[in-house]
């Protein structure tokens, strides 16, 4: 059995396209990389939208919103909504206010992002 299979979840969070890339992209240079991972790889490339260290600060800041939880923050990093009516859709599950989704939308704009 390998080390690989042997290995157990310790904890779970929710990352962003950027940050995942982070912790594969030294498989580009692997020729033992499963074909699996470059695929993954591949993707994350094409969908990338923002680098590491603005994906984690945009992150930072719509967490400080009360509604806004981890896997909130991540699917607005990835997405990149442009709309109240996009970030209506990321919250489908429950109803939300205008002003929140004008906060993030204005986080967004702070950054350049939109």
């Amino acid at each position: 059995m390998s080390e690989e299979i042997g290995r157990q979840i310790k904890n779970i969070e929710a990352i962003s396209i950027p940050e995942l890339y982070d912790v594969m992209k030294d498989l580009e240079e692997r020729e033992e990389a499963l074909p699996i991972q470059k695929r993954t790889l591949e993707y994350l490339k094409k969908f990338k939208k923002l680098n590491l260290e603005k994906a984690v600060e945009v992150k930072r800041k719509l967490m400080e919103i009360e509604e806004v939880d981890e896997e909130k923050a991540v699917q607005i990093i990835n997405i990149l909504p442009r709309s109240v009516e996009e970030i209506k859709e990321i919250f489908h599950e429950k109803v939300i206010i205008k002003e929140l989704a004008e906060k993030i939308l204005s986080i967004l704009k702070e950054e350049g992002l939109i």
